[in-house]
């Protein structure tokens, strides 16, 4: 059984402008990880896939996040099966949903961590998502942004 949660526009100001949080499974997830094998945060393809260019970009908003820029950051979900939300920025944090793929969210860029292979960006004060995967001069973007 998918129980699911609307989350409106109001959410934290404005956190989410549109968007379904699903508690539990993901639709379609993939199977469970294998023992000492951590589950990814984005649940299937769809991740835009970089090179060591598209790497650079995604961990320069790191040192460049005291320069004036836009903050809150609009955005689409695009791993197929869900990204999951977490408590806070890290794997060790309580999962508490998955937004589903093409889901709009809003972040705040001027949040952003590093932790446990991911970046970390909040949505409202207790909803994170990772929305970058680190990976070996590449990595994977599971939000598309619009105007950051």
């Amino acid at each position: 059984m998918r129980v699911s949660t609307k989350l409106g526009a109001g959410l934290a100001a404005g956190a989410l402008a549109w968007g379904t949080l699903t508690g539990g499974a993901v639709a379609g997830a993939q199977p469970p990880p294998q023992p000492g094998q951590q589950e990814e945060e984005g649940h299937g393809p769809g991740a835009i896939e970089v090179g060591p260019e598209g790497a650079a970009k995604a961990m320069d908003r790191l040192l460049s996040r005291d320069e004036e820029r836009s903050r809150w950051c609009r955005g689409v979900v695009l791993p197929a099966n869900g990204l999951n939300v977490r408590t806070g920025p890290g794997l060790h944090y309580r999962k508490v949903g998955a937004l589903e793929h093409g889901t709009r969210v809003w972040t705040d860029w001027d949040t952003i961590q590093r932790r446990d292979g991911y970046l970390w960006v909040r949505m409202s004060q207790r909803r994170w998502i990772a929305d970058y995967k680190l990976g070996n001069g590449n990595g994977k973007w599971y939000v598309k942004y619009f105007d950051c």
